[in-house]
C-alpha cells in the first residue's frame, strides 16, 4: 500500500472518529512536530486525539492538495469542527462546549510513512493555526 493510501486511510478513520483504526496507523515511534505540541509520541498524540474528538464530534482536517513523494505524503489541512463536548487537552484547564464552530486557515503539512503506518505528522506553523487557533476561536485565549 502506498504511503498516501496509507494517509487517505487515516484521514477517513479520523472523519469517523474511529480512535481504533486511527491508532492502528501510527507507528510506535510516532513523533508530531508542530500543532502547538511539538514532539510529543504516540500515546500523548491518540490522547490529544481523543480530546479533539470529544470535544468536535464532526472534526475533520480536510486535506487537500495530496501529493505523494516516495514515504512521504505532503497536504494542506484545512481544520474544522464545531465544539459539541468539553475539550480537556492534558495540562490545561477543560473547556465547556461552546457550540462554537472553528475553522482554522489552511495548514501546510507532510506526514513520513513507515512499516505501513504514520511514522512523523508535521504542520507548518501558521498565524491562527494549530491548538492556538483552536483556543483562540473558542475564547479561550492563548496556550503555550
Amino acid at each position: 500500500m502506498s504511503a498516501k493510501e496509507i494517509f487517505k486511510l487515516y484521514s477517513a478513520a479520523l472523519d469517523r472518529g474511529d480512535l481504533d483504526a486511527m491508532a492502528a496507523l501510527v507507528h510506535d515511534d510516532f513523533r508530531l512536530e508542530g500543532a502547538g505540541l511539538d514532539g510529543i509520541g504516540k500515546p500523548e498524540f491518540m490522547a490529544a486525539m481523543k480530546a479533539q474528538l470529544d470535544a468536535f464530534p464532526d472534526y475533520s482536517e480536510n486535506p487537500s492538495d495530496i501529493t505523494e513523494d516516495g514515504d512521504v505524503v505532503r497536504f494542506v489541512a484545512h481544520v474544522r469542527g464545531t465544539q459539541r463536548g468539553t475539550l480537556a487537552f492534558a495540562g490545561m484547564a477543560a473547556i465547556p462546549p461552546t457550540g462554537r464552530q472553528i475553522q482554522l486557515p489552511p495548514e501546510p503539512g507532510w506526514v513520513k510513512v513507515r512499516d505501513g503506518r504514520l511514522l512523523v505528522y508535521h504542520v507548518e506553523a501558521v498565524d491562527g493555526g494549530g491548538i492556538r487557533g483552536i483556543l483562540s476561536q473558542l475564547g479561550a485565549g492563548s496556550y503555550g
